[in-house]
C-alpha cells in the first residue's frame, strides 16, 4: 500500500497516492463519522481518538492560529481519514460546520457586514456542502456513526435524512455512470454503493445525574424485571426505541433496506452512551488518560504496538474494587455497573466483525424481502471508487441534470427560504396594487418615489425571512417597469417652476430628435415642444397692448421671443435701444461657441488664480480653461487693446465697467452720446444665459433680455390722466412727479446771453434782465417716473414706494412724490390687489421715465438682485456703471426681464405672495447729469 495508508497515519480525502501501489488483497471495513461537536476538548474528535485508543485526529480549538489560513468553504466539509491496518478498519471523520472550531473560524472570516439575505446564503452554502459530504459517506461506507453531545435524538436529522434519500435516488444513475469503467462488481456499479450502510448513534454523555446512574438493588425489590435494569441501560433501550419509531414514522426506514439511505440493526445495539465523565468534563484528566494510553515503539522489533484499551479498563476496575471497604456497597454497585457497561470499541466491533468476517448484514424486515448486495472491497478498489465519487460530489460539474439535483437538495434543506418565498410571494401582489392605486396616466419621478415608498411600507409590514431583500428588489423592478412603460411624465420644469404636462417626449430641433430618427428604439417617444398649459397675460415692451403668453421653458422664449411677437402688433414703429449682444466674427471658419454654466465656474476659478498671480508677480498670467486665454482676462480673441493697460486694469474686479457701450440712437432725437469701450467683446464665444455680476468679462448673450423704447415726447404723458394702458387698476396708473434741482452751472449756462443779445443796446439789456429775473426763481425741473408691477392675470399698478401702491385722493390728486423711488430699493415682487380665490404676486416689469426739456439729463442704470443673500448675483444690462443717458423731452419705457436665470438655473420667486422684502431692484436706477459736467449726481 501507499505510504499514508501503511504507516497508520492520518490523511485527507481525496487520496493522492498511486492506486497500483495499494494492497489489493486486504479487505477493509469503512466507518464514517459525523455529528455535532462541543467546545474545545469535548469535541467529537476526542471520542474518535478514544475509540482508536490513540491521538490520531487533531483536536480543533476555536482559537487555533493554524486554522486562520484555511478556506472556510473547504474546512466545513473536510474528510479526515485514518486506516487501522491491524484491525483493517478505515475511519472517515467529517469535519463540518457543526464543529464548534469550524464555526468560530467561519465567523472570523466573515467580518464584513452582511445583510440578512447574504448571511443566510453563506450559511446555506455551508449546509449544502455538508449534506453532499454526508451523502458521500452514505455511499462509500459500511457504517456511519453519528456523534451527539447529549443523549437526546436530534430531530433535525430526520429532515436531513429524507432530503438525502430523495437526492440519492435521483443521482443513482449518474453515480453508476461514474463507476461503470472501474474494475468492481456489477452489483456495486448498478447500486452505486457497496451496501446499505448501518447508522449508529454515539452520545458523548447522558443527561442522568450521578445518583440516577447508581444501581441500588434495595430500591428495585418488588419491581418488574425491566425496571430492575440499571438506569443507564433503561435509558439506552428507551432511546433506541424512540429513534426507531421516529425513523419509521417519518419513512426514513422502510421494510426494504435496499431502498433506504441507511438501516439500523433489529437484534443489535445501535446506540451507545459514553459514561466516562473525566473525558468530557476535565481536560487535565483527559490529557493524563491520553498519555497513559499513548502508543510506544519497541526498539528491538521496530513494530508499532498498542496498549490494550480493555486492559486499561480492567485495571481501572480492579483499582476501584480494591479500595477501602467503608463504602463497600456503593463501590460494589459502581464496579458492577462499569462491568456491565459496553465500551465504545466493543460497541463498534460487534458491527465491524460482520463486515470483516464476510457475513454481511441485511436489516430488511417483512415477508417479501429483496436480497441486497454486500461488498467487502480491497484497499485498491475502494480508493479508486472513493476518488472517483469525491470528484463527482465536490467538484463543479457541467452536467445540467446533476446541477439541477444539487439545486433541489439546496431547496429541500432551506425551509426558511421556502417559507419566506411563499410569504413574500403572497405580499408582493398586494404591494404592487398599492403602488398602482390611484395613479394618473403619466406622472413624475417624485410621484413614483412616493408611491414606491408606500408599496415598500406595505411589503415590509407583512414580508418576513431571508427572501425579503430579493423580493423587495423584485417589487422595485416591477414598479420601475410599470412606470417606464409609457407612463413617465416629462421631468422638465419651466422657468416659472411648472412641470411639463406631456409624456416623456423629444423636443423639436434638438440632438435627440436627430438620434430618434436614426434609432428605432426612440421612435415611440413623441416629438413635441414643452408645455405646462399655464398661460399668463403680459404686456408688450411699451406696455400699450396685452397678450397671452405660454409658460416659458427657455430663457429666449421668456425674455425675447414673446416680446418680438408682440412687437409686430404694437411696437414695430418704435426704434428700440440696442443693448450689447454677441456679434459673431466675419470669419466663417470661427464657429461661435456657447459657454455653459459649468464652463463659467471653471472660468471664474481661472480668473481668481490669475488675479492672485498678478498680485504676487506684478504681471497677469493666463490660465488654461474652457474659455480662451484672451477671454480669461476679459479680451477678445486676437485683440491687443490692453497694450497700454497695466495688470490691475485687467483684473476681474470691474466686470460692469469693461463692456462696450454702443451709441444711443432714437428716431427723432438727435441727442447722442458715445462712451468709449474699455474692453472689446468676444466674437467667438457667447453666454448661454443673462449678464450678471458673476459673468466673465468679455462675454455677451446672443439676445437682449431688456428693452428700452421711447413712446414720444414729454407731452405724450398727461399727468391728470395718467397712463392710458389696459390692465391698470383704477387710480394706480399715474406716474410720480420728480422735481429735479437745477445745478447753478446749469442755470448760468442755460441763461447765458445769445450772440444777438450781446449788443450794448438798452433794449437788449432790459429784455435779458427781465428773462433772467423770471428764470432764476424757477430752480427745479419736473420729471415723471414710475415702477409698474404686473401680475399673471394681467393686473397692473404703479407703486409709490416699497410698500405702497399709487392711489388717487378724492380730489383727483396724488400726494406722493418720486422721492422713495429714487432713494430706496424697490421690491421685485409685490402682492397684487386683483380679486381672486388665490392671491397672486405681481412682478416689477416696467419703469417709466418722462424726461423734461432742460439742461439736466437722466441716466438709467438698472441692477436687479432677484433673491436674498449675498450668493444671488446682480443682473445688469451690460452697459457699464455710467448707465444709459436718456435724451430730454421724451417718454421712455424700460422693460425688465420676465425671468432671471443665473449660472445654476432660474431664480424662482418666493412661493408665498406675502414674502418679506428680499428680491429687489437696487437703488441708483435714476441719476442726473448736467449738460456741462461729466460727473453724475446720485439721488
Amino acid at each position: 500500500m501507499a505510504a499514508p495508508v501503511e504507516m497508520d497515519a492520518m490523511f485527507s480525502l481525496p487520496f493522492e497516492g498511486n492506486f497500483d501501489e495499494l494492497n489489493n488483497s486486504d479487505k477493509l471495513c469503512v466507518v464514517g463519522i459525523f455529528g455535532k461537536g462541543r467546545p474545545g476538548h469535548s469535541s467529537k474528535t476526542s471520542v474518535v481518538n478514544k475509540l482508536l485508543n490513540r491521538n490520531v485526529f487533531p483536536i480543533h480549538f476555536p482559537d487555533d492560529e493554524n486554522e486562520e489560513h484555511t478556506n472556510p468553504q473547504e474546512s466545513c466539509s473536510k474528510i479526515e481519514a485514518y486506516y487501522d491496518q491491524r484491525q483493517k478498519i478505515l475511519y472517515l471523520h467529517l469535519v463540518s460546520v457543526y464543529d464548534t472550531a469550524v464555526l468560530c473560524q467561519i465567523a472570523q472570516h466573515l467580518q464584513d457586514k452582511l445583510s440578512n439575505a447574504e448571511s443566510h446564503k453563506k450559511w446555506k452554502d455551508f449546509e449544502l456542502r455538508h449534506a453532499k459530504a454526508l451523502l458521500y459517506l452514505f455511499t462509500v461506507c459500511h457504517f456511519v456513526m453519528v456523534i451527539h453531545p447529549t443523549s437526546r435524538f436530534d430531530l433535525h436529522l430526520v429532515r436531513l435524512f429524507k432530503a438525502l434519500e430523495n437526492i440519492r435516488q435521483k443521482v443513482q444513475n449518474s453515480i453508476s455512470e461514474q463507476l461503470k469503467d472501474l474494475p468492481i462488481p456489477k452489483e456495486w456499479q448498478s447500486n452505486g454503493r457497496m451496501c446499505t450502510p448501518r447508522l449508529l448513534f454515539v452520545c458523548q454523555q447522558s443527561h442522568l445525574t450521578a445518583g440516577e446512574r447508581e444501581d441500588d438493588h434495595e430500591q428495585t425489590k418488588g419491581k418488574p424485571i425491566y425496571q430492575k435494569k440499571p438506569p443507564l441501560k433503561r435509558l439506552l433501550h428507551s432511546l433506541e426505541d424512540q429513534i426507531y419509531r421516529i425513523l419509521r414514522k417519518s419513512r426514513v426506514l422502510t421494510n426494504q433496506s435496499a431502498h433506504s439511505l441507511f438501516s439500523v440493526p433489529a437484534n443489535q445495539t445501535f446506540v451507545h452512551i459514553e459514561t466516562d465523565e473525566a473525558l468530557t468534563s476535565d481536560p487535565v484528566s483527559m490529557l493524563i488518560t491520553q498519555l497513559n494510553n499513548h502508543t510506544f515503539a519497541s526498539k528491538e522489533t521496530g513494530k508499532v504496538r498498542t496498549r490494550s484499551y480493555q486492559a486499561s479498563r480492567t485495571r481501572a476496575g480492579k483499582a476501584t474494587s480494591g479500595s477501602s471497604g467503608s463504602n463497600s456497597h456503593g463501590n460494589r454497585s459502581k464496579a458492577q455497573a462499569n462491568k456491565d457497561e459496553e465500551t465504545l470499541h466493543e460497541f463498534l466491533w460487534q458491527h465491524a466483525n460482520l463486515v470483516l468476517s464476510g457475513k454481511g448484514f441485511d436489516d430488511s424486515i417483512g415477508r417479501s424481502v429483496t436480497s441486497t448486495s454486500f461488498q467487502v472491497p480491497s484497499c485498491q478498489s475502494w480508493f479508486r471508487v472513493s476518488s472517483k465519487l469525491y470528484d463527482f460530489f465536490f467538484n463543479e460539474t457541467t452536467d445540467k441534470k446533476v446541477q439541477g439535483h444539487w439545486t433541489t437538495l439546496r431547496s429541500m434543506l432551506d425551509l426558511d427560504m421556502r417559507f419566506s418565498e411563499s410569504r413574500c410571494g403572497k405580499v408582493l401582489p398586494l404591494a404592487s396594487r398599492t403602488y398602482q392605486d390611484k395613479l394618473p396616466d403619466h406622472y413624475t419621478s417624485a410621484v413614483h418615489l412616493n408611491k414606491l415608498s408606500q408599496a415598500m411600507r406595505v411589503f415590509s409590514q407583512h414580508a418576513r425571512g431571508p427572501a425579503y431583500e430579493q423580493l423587495a428588489e423584485q417589487l422595485r423592478d416591477e414598479c420601475e417597469k410599470f412606470w417606464h412603460n409609457n407612463r413617465r411624465l416629462c421631468e422638465v420644469v419651466s422657468l416659472t417652476g411648472q412641470h411639463c404636462i406631456h409624456p416623456l417626449h423629444i423636443v423639436p430641433g434638438t440632438k435627440e430628435e436627430i438620434s430618434a430618427k436614426t434609432n428605432k428604439d426612440e421612435t415611440s417617444r413623441p416629438i413635441m415642444p414643452h408645455s405646462s398649459h399655464c398661460k399668463t397675460t403680459s404686456a408688450c415692451n411699451c406696455g400699450r397692448k396685452q397678450g397671452q403668453r405660454e409658460d416659458p421653458f427657455d430663457i429666449k422664449a421668456a425674455n425675447y421671443d414673446f416680446y418680438q411677437t408682440m412687437e409686430s402688433k404694437c411696437c414695430n414703429s418704435l426704434d428700440p435701444y440696442k443693448f450689447p449682444v454677441f456679434q459673431p466674427s466675419e470669419d466663417e471658419s470661427l464657429e461661435p461657441k456657447e459657454i455653459s454654466a459649468g464652463d463659467l465656474h471653471l472660468a471664474h476659478a481661472a480668473l481668481a488664480k490669475t488675479d492672485s498671480s498678478s498680485t504676487d508677480q506684478g504681471r497677469a498670467e493666463t490660465q488654461p480653461g474652457p474659455l480662451s486665454i484672451a477671454l480669461s482676462l476679459g479680451q477678445s480673441g486676437g485683440s491687443d487693446i490692453f497694450g497700454t493697460h497695466n495688470s490691475h486694469n485687467s483684473s476681474a474686479g470691474g466686470m460692469l465697467d469693461i463692456l462696450s457701450v454702443p451709441d444711443i440712437h432714437v428716431t427723432g432725437h438727435p441727442h447722442k452720446e458715445k462712451l468709449q469701450p474699455r474692453r472689446q467683446a468676444s466674437t467667438t464665444e457667447y453666454l448661454a444665459g443673462m449678464l450678471h455680476s458673476n459673468s466673465p468679462p468679455g462675454l455677451l448673450p446672443k439676445f437682449p433680455s431688456w428693452s428700452l423704447v421711447c413712446l414720444g415726447n414729454a407731452d405724450s404723458y398727461k399727468a391728470a390722466i395718467g397712463l392710458d394702458f389696459p390692465g391698470f387698476f383704477h387710480g394706480s396708473n399715474h406716474l410720480l412727479p420728480w422735481d429735479i434741482p437745477i445745478p447753478s452751472e446749469a442755470k448760468s449756462e442755460q441763461h447765458w446771453p445769445q450772440p444777438s443779445e450781446s449788443g450794448g443796446g438798452r433794449r437788449s439789456s432790459k429784455k435779458m434782465d427781465k428773462r433772467s429775473q423770471k428764470d432764476i426763481g424757477d430752480s427745479h425741473v419736473r420729471a415723471y417716473i414710475g415702477d409698474e408691477y404686473e401680475c399673471p392675470r394681467g393686473g397692473r399698478f404703479i407703486c409709490s414706494g416699497p410698500d405702497k401702491m399709487v392711489k388717487m385722493t378724492s380730489s383727483g390728486n396724488i400726494k406722493e412724490t418720486a422721492n422713495k423711488l429714487v432713494t430706496m430699493d424697490m421690491p421685485l415682487y409685490f402682492p397684487c390687489a386683483c380679486r381672486s380665490v388665490k392671491s397672486h404676486r405681481a412682478q416689477l416689469t416696467r419703469v417709466y421715465v418722462v424726461t423734461p426739456e432742460s439742461a439736466v439729463h437722466i441716466r438709467l442704470n438698472p441692477r436687479v438682485q432677484p433673491g436674498p443673500g449675498s450668493n444671488t448675483p446682480v443682473f445688469n444690462t451690460g452697459v457699464g456703471d455710467d448707465g444709459i443717458l436718456l435724451p430730454t423731452n421724451g417718454m421712455w419705457v424700460l422693460r425688465l426681464p420676465y425671468v432671471y436665470v443665473g449660472d445654476n438655473g432660474p431664480i424662482l420667486p418666493p412661493a408665498d405672495p406675502q414674502v418679506p422684502f428680499s428680491a429687489k431692484l437696487l437703488k441708483g436706477l435714476f441719476t442726473i447729469k448736467s449738460a456741462s459736467t461729466a460727473g453724475t449726481q446720485k439721488k
